[in-house]
This record gives C-alpha cells, structure tokens and sequence, in this order.
C-alpha cells in the first residue's frame, strides 16, 4: 500500500506492478504479505478523478509472507487534507498516538517507533511535516521505522 495525494485529501491505496487496482472490494489487505489476487473488473466509465474500473474480489490465489528482512519505503503525511478545516467534528490527522511509541497510521497501519527516532518523529508530525522512511514488517497490522530518509 501506499498514500496517495487523491482529490483534496490523501489516503492509502494498493499497488501493484501489474494492475491499475488501487481498491478491491472484499479483499482484506494484511501488511507484510505478497498477494496474487484473481479480481473482477467492471467498466464504470470514466470518472473526474481518472478512474474508469471497479474491481471486486474473486479468488485469493496466494498470500505469501514476506521475509524478515525486507526493507519498504512508505510516506507518511501527517495531514489528511490540504486546507484546514472549518468543521470540528472531521480530524485532519492521519497520525494518532496509540502508546509512548507507536502510532495508528490512516486507521490502518500502526507504525513502532523505536527510541532513537521518536523525537525526530515526534516533531515532524507535530510541524505537521510530511516525510518518506524505510520500514520492516512487525506483523499483519503493525510496521517498524527502520531509517528516515
């Protein structure tokens, strides 16, 4: 997955070498595995964002676990929207603190950060600073900051 500047706010899509798919429906997305996916795709015309398919899931064909030592690179954006709000009752925040340490990311993700980055980590998103990384699986819905770039 990876967090794409949509229309006026930003989210995490998939990615695949080899399909357009940045969203399939009934598939349930688990970090640090590879998947081959058999999908359904449907013609819906062309929308004002370019997306001209739906894509509705089939069959999960494999699901291989990643090895322990890959390294991914991922952005992570503190801001949700581009322009500040006017409603109160909508988070701009893409980052909430679940412990001293770690971070729900997109309410999808969370993110460890060990001692020797949290205060940099700390004070990019309180500047509200979006900035890349290199991150290793811990498991299915958690990753590890290994090194900003």
């Amino acid at each position: 997955m990876y967090s794409q500047n949509y229309e006026h706010f930003k989210r995490l899509v998939l990615d695949s070498p080899d399909s357009e798919a940045e969203y399939v429906d009934g598939f349930d997305f688990e970090w640090g595995y590879f998947y081959t996916l058999k999908v359904k795709e449907i013609y819906i015309g062309e929308l004002s964002d370019g997306t001209r398919y739906e894509y509705s899931l089939l069959k999960v064909i494999s699901k291989e676990k990643v090895s322990d030592t890959v390294i991914f690179r991922m952005s992570i954006d503190p801001l949700r929207y581009y322009h500040k709000l006017e409603d109160e009752g909508i988070s701009n925040f893409t980052l909430s603190q679940l412990n001293d340490s770690t971070y729900l990311y997109m309410d999808q993700v969370e993110i460890e950060i060990p001692q020797n980055f949290l205060e940099s980590f700390i004070k990019k998103k309180d500047n509200e600073i979006d900035f890349r990384a290199d991150f290793k699986f811990v498991n299915s819905k958690r990753v590890r900051l290994v090194s900003f770039r």
